[in-house]
């Protein structure tokens, strides 16, 4: 039986096709991508793309057991749409995560981390561009806590924009096609590492 990781999260996760709105081709986002990896590999798996778009922290909180049941691993990237919103907190979002991540705990499920992606200053304002480093710290330092393997998104499109973000708007800024293979990357030895654990 293939190995299965549910790649649960937000627009970042189902490939969303920046302004348009858009649910893009499902073989042009970053599981399929991992998948196609892995399997070059020699490795019988399965990622199966549970993202959806416009989704906050709350959706991941109701949902995750649904979405994650008979998972080996699950790969989570939610916060996209809570840290463009500056009416909720990092504390209010950070509850909602922990919240997933002891259900996880509880479900003996293995669990990969995504960090929030970096936006430009000119496409997401200075307001956004303030709370992404803050938040994507405290998700790496929960994620040190509890030994969880943490994805940075910030540092690897720094420097190559264009490589990031397919919108225009912050709203509708969602990862490029070259962002989603880059993911997979990232992505690839921290499964391999958790696949040989078991």
């Amino acid at each position: 039986m293939a190995y299965r990781i549910v790649a649960f999260g937000d627009s970042n996760t189902c490939c969303c096709l920046g302004d348009t709105g858009k649910i893009g081709p499902l073989e042009d986002a970053w599981p399929a991508k991992l998948e196609g990896l892995l399997r070059a590999r020699g490795r019988d798996v399965q990622v199966e793309n549970q993202g959806r778009p416009g989704v906050q922290g709350d959706f991941a909180m109701e949902r995750f057991s649904e979405a994650a049941a008979g998972a080996s691993l699950c790969i989570l990237g939610f916060g996209s749409n809570d840290v463009k919103k500056l009416e909720v907190p990092l504390g209010e979002f950070l509850s909602e995560i922990s919240d997933v991540l002891d259900q996880a705990a509880d479900a003996h499920l293995p669990l990969i981390l995504l960090g929030i992606p970096w936006f430009s200053q000119e496409a997401a304002g200075p307001e956004l561009q303030a709370r992404l480093p803050v938040w994507n710290e405290s998700l790496s330092s929960l994620c040190d806590q509890l030994s969880i393997p943490f994805v940075d998104l910030c540092a690897p499109f720094r420097d190559g924009p264009e490589r990031r973000c397919c919108g225009k708007s912050a709203s509708q800024g969602c990862l490029s096609a070259q962002a989603h293979t880059k993911v997979a990357q990232l992505l690839l030895p921290l499964v391999l590492a958790q696949m040989d654990k078991g």
